[in-house]
């Protein structure tokens, strides 16, 4: 399992996040730390109190981007307190653009791009681990309308790195891997795809993946080799930053 740091990044798109395990904090805290260089993000807090909902109240997705309506999806029973990138319970999300394969993004019937999938996420989730599993649910359901993100994720607790792109019009859900930052460990990531090498991702306290993240490359002449190889990488065949200069922790 290995986090790769690019020194070179392809293309700048402002984003950078940075996760600091409880081990490498000075106090023993878990750190998140997002910086997104965008003028019209200055002055910017949002905020979804919690709240009790009926049988059929819906929430209506906001394109983050361009203000537009994509849809409307259901209420669970109950949603929390969100601030910002952090809700009631400690879990904050970050994200930070990659872009990935052009043709994997926003297909047909997709409706929860990047933003809207961070705040519907920290509304329905209690630690990191769950707002993976959520993400992924929410996006098997109705579809992932952004490129390829990679988002930092902390309960305060543990440190996870998630590296996701949806599959364009081949279908809902998406192909993603998170992992969890070593204790003691820090990472930095800045709109490069990093996770390498991955496999087996065969223990949830430390990796989690979409269960056709291999045999949908290979489906699609993206992977020639086996759907169990270790050699697989996320990054060099859905980012394809093959070339430059890496560190691999």
């Amino acid at each position: 399992m290995r986090l790769r740091l690019l020194l070179l990044p392809v293309c700048l798109r402002a984003c950078s996040n940075i996760l600091v395990t409880r081990g490498a904090s000075a106090d023993g805290t878990a750190l998140v730390g997002d910086n997104d260089d965008s003028a019209k993000r200055h002055g910017l807090v949002t905020h979804f109190p919690a709240q009790d909902h009926s049988p059929g109240d819906v929430r209506e997705i906001w394109d983050f981007e361009r203000g537009t309506l994509n849809g409307v999806i259901p209420q669970p029973n109950h949603t929390y307190n969100v601030m910002s990138h952090g809700n009631e319970h400690g879990v904050v999300i970050a994200e930070t653009t990659h872009g990935g394969i052009g043709s994997l993004a926003a297909g047909k019937g997709t409706i929860l791009d990047y933003g809207s999938l961070i705040m519907t996420t920290l509304q329905r989730a209690r630690t990191a681990r769950e707002a993976i599993t959520v993400m992924a649910e929410l996006c098997e359901a109705y579809g992932y309308h952004s490129t390829m993100e990679g988002f930092s994720i902390s309960d305060g607790d543990e440190c996870w790195y998630m590296e996701l792109l949806g599959k364009g019009d081949y279908g809902k859900g998406i192909l993603y891997v998170a992992l969890r930052v070593p204790e003691g460990y820090f990472t930095a990531n800045a709109n490069q795809a990093r996770i390498s090498a991955f496999l087996p991702c065969d223990d949830a306290s430390t990796c989690m993946m979409a269960p056709d993240v291999t045999t949908f490359a290979i489906a699609r002449g993206l992977w020639k080799g086996s759907p169990t190889d270790p050699a697989f990488s996320f990054s060099d065949v859905y980012a394809d930053c093959r070339g430059l200069p890496t560190i691999d922790l």
